[in-house]
């Protein structure tokens, strides 16, 4: 049950202001998996196969929350023990519209396992300019069949629109006429019976609609169909299979025979331009985009899987985590999952990943089409600009430190991701980038986890300005101590843009899922945020906190507390435990400019994980510090 008093969803500990100052990105050092791990194997499943169970819990009515930094502002405003949001790429499920109201949808499930989330469906809240409402406890009114999935988007001048899979059944239209207020009404699209893991985006009253057939379709075990609509959704053209996407336009094999759900995902349209991208583990990345609304479409891959693999041979790939964006020239931005694979037998039907495979992948189309001989390279990926983003080596030993764990476990949630996955792009009408992703930090640790000892991801976010050749170094959006023990994933990022981001995503107290994966077997609360900030401001806070070192970490009796200051400043120490409790205060007062250490005693603070906060001023940076 959700307990108010040990989860309150405070203000946080956000630092995001140094996105537009931070170092460079090629400034880090690459730290890889140790050798005894990298080559470890793991089962992949059939990702086509969803498993469905759950238990009812305590609710409680959204804050809106301001965080440390001015500007930057986070809230629940929804709640599902259903904690499956995607198999793979998290489609459009937020819009911020220009007048600063914001929708949202998830996938929610509230009922007993035993009941198989009879009453899952969409979650829904509407941001009013002041307000969320409500955390909801059951999905949309209009929605009568159980269903999923759910992509949201602007419909006409005024309506909003939420397109979702129901089964057999077929794919759910639910649409209103006026954004935040009215009727909701829900339809089956004619033709789409069976068709599942839909995306959808608008243009005015033009729908397009992605969707996988769901079982053998014109030669492909599971095709990607097109349904478009020129009334807002009164009629419908489709299903059809898009020029390039037959199965004669691929070179098939035997672990590539069609796609797998939720491995596809729509840029921000733009006017009556376009974009798509799919992929496959054991196939590529392919874009398509139509600057016709629809009616015509242009080819472009982006990386090319080899032909005829080879057993036991293992191949880097994409783990089908992807996302694109279009910029104002109607250039494509591609971002993706990196992974590996392997397969023992051709003709079985699962194959093999490398679980610790880690790096996200970027590429754009002034970029040559990638193939597994660069992505088997971080560094040469490093150097031709396709990898933005890899663990960070928070221990400062120059290796990525795991829990132990039995053999055939992992330390970590499984998604059958990257351990830097689950992208969003969103690219601005300057041409700016900005890319959000999930990462496993090494520092951050559930002991308690089952079935062993996991890490948890957090939500980052990185940046390349149009003018600037380099990505800013990433930054742990999640980086506080509401967060420290919480596994933030499935984001999605609001294509729309003023002059600030809009996401939601996942919270959920324990690594991994429930539904599928590690299959925890406890069905926990888990809550979707709102998360917001400026995308720039005028006046950035000063770097104050140059660098901060905690040593000894672990400690026992005492730890020191290193800080080199650019100016004058007072300097606190604050130390909160896993909860958020203020346990111990520091005040060192004004301190000049240059290298201190300053001795904070830890013999009275009990064993367990604890976060240190350094205040310098106004402004403050953080670490976790482990107590013996």
């Amino acid at each position: 049950m959700f307990n108010k008093s040990n989860k309150k969803m405070k203000a946080t500990l956000l630092t995001v202001f140094a996105f537009v100052i931070g170092i460079s990105l090629s400034a880090q050092k690459i730290v890889q998996s140790s050798a005894d791990k990298a080559n470890l194997k793991a089962e992949m499943p059939n990702k086509k196969v969803i498993n469905e169970s759950g238990n009812n819990s305590t609710l409680y009515s959204p804050g809106y929350y301001p965080q440390s930094a001015p500007g930057v502002y986070e809230t629940p405003i929804g709640m599902t023990l259903y904690d499956l949001q995607s198999n793979g790429a998290v489609q459009n499920r937020i819009y911020a519209y220009p007048d600063g109201t914001v929708g949202a949808v998830w996938t929610s499930g509230w009922s007993p396992p035993a009941t198989a989330f009879a009453d899952r469906g969409t979650g829904y809240n509407y941001f009013d300019g002041t307000s969320w409402g409500e955390i909801p406890t059951s999905r949309i009114s209009s929605e009568t069949l159980k269903n999923g999935w759910p992509s949201y988007a602007p419909l006409g001048a005024t309506g909003e629109l939420v397109v979702s899979h129901t089964g057999a059944p077929g794919l759910y239209l639910t649409k209103r006429a006026v954004k935040g207020t009215g009727t909701w009404t829900s339809a089956l699209i004619p033709g789409s019976a069976n068709k599942t893991w839909p995306r959808a985006v608008t243009n005015g009253n033009s729908i397009h609609i992605l969707a996988n057939s769901g079982s053998l379709y014109q030669g492909m075990t599971n095709a990607l169909l097109y349904f478009r609509s020129e009334d807002a959704g009164a009629t419908f053209t489709g299903p059809t299979i898009l020029p390039g996407l037959d199965a004669a336009s691929f070179t098939l094999n035997a672990n590539f025979t069609g796609f797998a759900g939720d491995s596809y995902g729509w840029a921000a349209p733009r006017g009556d331009s376009l974009a798509f991208v799919v992929t496959d583990g054991w196939g590529g990345i392919w874009a398509f985009k139509s600057f016709d609304d629809g009616l015509t479409w242009l080819k472009v891959t982006a990386f090319e899987f080899p032909a005829n693999p080879v057993v036991e041979v293992v191949y880097p790939t994409q783990d089908d985590f992807s996302a694109i964006a279009m910029d104002n020239a109607g250039k494509v931005h591609i971002v993706a999952g990196r992974m590996k694979v392997s397969d023992a037998d051709l003709t079985a039907a699962n194959s093999q990943y490398l679980p610790y495979t880690d790096g996200l992948i970027y590429w754009n189309e002034n970029m040559p089409v990638m193939d597994t001989t660069l992505l088997g390279d971080l560094e040469a990926m490093d150097a031709s600009g396709n990898l933005i983003g890899y663990m960070s080596d928070y221990n400062a030993n120059d290796k990525i430190d795991w829990p132990e764990v039995s053999s055939g476990e992992w330390p970590f949630g499984t998604y059958y991701a990257s351990m830097s996955s689950m992208p969003q792009i969103v690219v601005d009408n300057d041409n700016n980038i900005f890319v959000s992703f999930s990462q496993c930090r090494e520092d951050l640790v559930n002991q308690g986890a089952v079935p062993n000892a996991q890490l948890y991801r957090h939500l980052f976010l990185t940046s390349k300005m149009a003018s600037e050749g380099e990505w800013i170094e990433a930054r742990d959006l999640t980086d506080d101590i509401e967060h420290a023990f919480d596994e933030c994933v499935f984001a999605s990022l609001s294509y729309s843009m003023d002059d600030r981001l809009h996401l939601i995503y996942q919270v959920d107290p324990e690594p991994g899922l429930s539904i599928r994966g590690d299959e925890d077997p406890e069905f926990l609360d888990n809550y979707i945020n709102y998360l917001t900030f400026p995308t720039f401001v005028s006046t950035k806070p000063a770097d104050v906190a140059k660098d901060v070192m905690v040593s000894p970490n672990p400690a026992t009796e005492y730890t020191n507390v290193q800080v080199m200051l650019n100016n004058s400043n007072k300097v606190e120490v604050n130390v909160y435990d896993a909860m958020g409790k203020l346990v111990m205060n520091n005040n060192f007062g004004e301190q000049t400019t240059g290298y201190h250490t300053f001795k904070v005693n830890t013999n009275s603070l009990t064993t367990g994980m604890y976060l240190f906060t350094v205040k310098i001023g106004n402004n403050q940076t953080s670490q976790k510090v482990v107590v013996k």
